[in-house]
């Protein structure tokens, strides 16, 4: 028997999947991992915001899971789902240390069996023909909370302000359910006055949890109040650190972890990288249909977790001290974190526009993703994309979903050297989109937001100002390594140097040279965007971090033969 209440049409995935039910053999496998357990009639098993709460496997009774709302809302506690025998209470935050966002009961007296977090990730890491059943059912749980708003966090401030998008932007990525409320308008602006937030208050205002809230707080701030902080242990020391949580760091992540590897993944924002802002993604193998940057990034955080990878975020590494083993990076709060060997794995970021006026408008108008958030933004506007590679191309063909009309501005003559095949067609068949080849930014206009660009055609010198409230800026390629403070060996824009590019090799004591993915300091690798030569695309950064991984064995080994089991 399934139970399933208020599905609020999620038919995009079957109920069967989201509340299975598990058979005999997958009991047995859960015995060898857990204890039995009773509960009795309206015990709580978790509450929501509790960190740690454990796995249970219902094999007699039933438990309801709760919402409780916040003061002021109109549901401030309904039963969104009951598990009877045979199915399994928990979601993602059970993986991902996270505080739990709702609240589970036992309904009647139960009979179940009961695994605690580190039990459940040691029983998903063996045994994997109940842990894919088990896997699925949270990731699709995760989406329906989503769907349904449960758990959710309150941000309320001008849709116009850049720290709103910046806000909304990382708990969304993050996938944290969000109710956002527009104080331009006065409906939703009655709706906060539920929440006792006092008339002058700095924009916006994040409510985490019921009777508290926080006026412009940091990302860390309110990753801190919503549990998503991981806490980092000073005596341990990892055998790999991989720092960034693109594509390429989480390939690593996942190979790493899975050859018993102990491995953590720091990253400032949140998984993905540039790729996670990414619309759509058709040209990455295994995926016929396409998929999104963000939801490739979801899959590959839950892989890694699943093999027991460590992710720390919204973290920030300011440095890493590279004259000893363990290398002891230091984070931007003050915390250390230590490890045998560390991937470099920080990607590169959209080069800026060289305009005094730019950093007045980046969130008020100028962007550097195009995610449905920012498409949100584009309603009845006639937008611009700059920039003529892959990246330009998919958000142009996505935004003109939102835009009144997009226009692409290119410093090429066209599009044809730097962009893939597929979407050349679309853009040239779409009839909202134009493509202004030999095309600048020279100015930019408004008040407190974007309202005009001025372009200039390189070729005939004509200058255009168009009227709109949002560009978005996809420029070349720029490293992020200013953090490592010149440690590692650069080509001349900044990239990671390695393998046999390295000049540098007097850090090699035993006369070796360094591996393909190994940086000039023995030990310390770099993969993805940020290694000097690499191609620009997704696929070739998840090949360059699963790479990475032999050679990080070898170098471990040849220091420590007992580091790391494999498979």
């Amino acid at each position: 028997m399934t139970y399933a209440v208020d599905d609020d049409g999620f038919a995009h995935a079957d109920t069967r999947d989201i509340f299975p039910e598990l058979s005999d053999e997958h009991v047995k496998c859960l015995q060898r991992y857990g204890r039995q357990d009773h509960l009795t009639m309206g015990q709580v098993l978790y509450s929501r915001g509790c960190d740690d709460f454990d796995f249970y496997f219902i094999r007699d009774g039933v438990v309801n899971v709760y919402h409780q709302g916040n003061p002021g809302d109109s549901d401030e506690e309904r039963i969104v789902t009951a598990y009877g025998r045979g199915q399994f209470t928990g979601e993602l935050s059970l993986l991902n240390r996270q505080k739990s966002l709702v609240e589970a009961v036992a309904q009647t007296s139960c009979s179940v069996i009961r695994l605690t977090q580190p039990q459940l990730r040691r029983m998903i890491a063996n045994e994997p023909n109940v842990a894919r059943i088990i896997l699925k059912a949270f990731i699709l749980r995760r989406l329906r909370y989503i769907r349904l708003g449960l758990g959710t966090v309150l941000i309320a401030g001008p849709s116009t302000g850049s720290d709103v998008v910046r806000m909304l932007s990382f708990l969304e990525r993050n996938d944290y359910p969000v109710r956002y409320l527009d104080t331009n308008k006065k409906g939703d602006l009655g709706t906060l006055s539920r929440y006792t937030v006092g008339p002058s208050v700095r924009w916006p205002v994040v409510v985490c949890r019921p009777g508290h809230y926080m006026e412009n707080p940091t990302l860390e701030e309110v990753a801190g109040c919503l549990g998503l902080i991981e806490t980092i242990d000073h005596d341990e020391v990892f055998d790999v650190a991989v720092i960034g949580a693109g594509p390429a760091g989480l390939a690593a992540a996942v190979y790493a972890a899975s050859e018993g590897l102990a491995t953590v993944v720091v990253e400032a924002l949140a998984p993905g990288g540039q790729a996670g802002t990414s619309s759509m993604i058709e040209n990455y193998l295994g995926f016929p249909l396409g998929i999104s940057g963000h939801d490739l990034a979801s899959r590959a955080q839950a892989q890694a977790r699943k093999f027991g990878a460590r992710m720390v975020l919204p973290r920030v590494v300011d440095s890493v001290d590279c004259r000893r083993i363990p290398f002891t990076l230091q984070l931007h709060d003050g915390e250390k974190l230590r490890a045998r060997s560390v991937v470099v794995a920080t990607g590169a970021h959209y080069r800026r526009l060289d305009l005094p006026e730019l950093a007045r408008y980046e969130g008020n108008g100028i962007h550097y993703a195009a995610t449905a958030l920012e498409g949100s933004l584009c309603g009845n506007d006639e937008i611009c994309v700059v920039g003529g590679a892959n990246s330009a191309g998919q958000a142009a063909v996505f935004l003109s979903q939102f835009a009144d009309h997009v226009h692409m501005l290119v410093r090429a003559d066209s599009l044809s050297g730097s962009m893939s095949q597929y979407l050349l067609t679309r853009i040239e068949a779409s009839s909202g989109i134009t493509v202004h080849p030999r095309t600048e930014i020279h100015e930019l206009r408004g008040k407190s937001h974007l309202e005009a660009v001025g372009w200039l055609n390189t070729e005939t010198g004509d200058s255009h100002l168009h009227p709109t409230s949002n560009v978005f800026l996809m420029l070349g390629a720029v490293p992020n390594t200013a953090w490592l403070g010149g440690c590692l060996e650069t080509d001349s824009n900044g990239f990671v140097l390695v393998g046999n590019d390295v000049s540098n090799v007097s850090a090699f004591s035993d006369g070796r040279r360094p591996a393909g993915m190994e940086s000039s300091i023995p030990g310390i690798f770099a993969v993805g965007d940020v290694r000097s030569g690499s191609v620009k695309r997704v696929a070739s950064a998840v090949g360059s971090g699963s790479i990475v991984v032999s050679q990080i064995h070898s170098v471990l080994a040849a220091r420590q033969p007992s580091v790391g089991r494999g498979i």
